[in-house]
């Protein structure tokens, strides 16, 4: 869905899950991304992933202070209810979640791409 500058993507997780479905943001560039840190009954932390080809995906931010070919994930504690992380956008094509436990019930994760 857009709001002018904003586009808004939702991507699920299944009960029982630990990867979302992907969310296609199509070959628009986008600046910033906002994701909505969702409460979970696990209290798991969410990793984001990005591809090309929707096929094959990579961790998005690669990690400080260590050697270049380790990476490490941009994680969002769901800790805070509601609340949101904002980080500049992935420049990926498609993008999936990652919990790092399985989610009871199923989640929804908002993301809110601007320019």
């Amino acid at each position: 869905m857009t709001y002018g500058p904003i586009q808004v993507f939702t991507a699920g997780i299944a009960s029982g899950a630990s990867t979302s479905s992907a969310i296609d943001k199509g070959t628009k560039t986008f600046r910033n991304m906002a994701l909505n840190a969702v409460t979970m009954s696990t209290g798991a932390a969410i990793t984001v992933l990005g591809s090309n080809d929707d096929s094959t995906y990579y961790v998005v931010h690669e990690r400080v202070n260590t050697a270049p070919v380790q990476y490490q994930s941009l994680t969002v504690a769901t800790t805070t209810s509601g609340g949101w992380a904002v980080t500049a956008a992935p420049p990926f094509r498609y993008l999936k979640f990652i919990t790092s436990a399985v989610v009871s019930g199923g989640v929804s994760i908002t993301v809110n791409f601007d320019d």
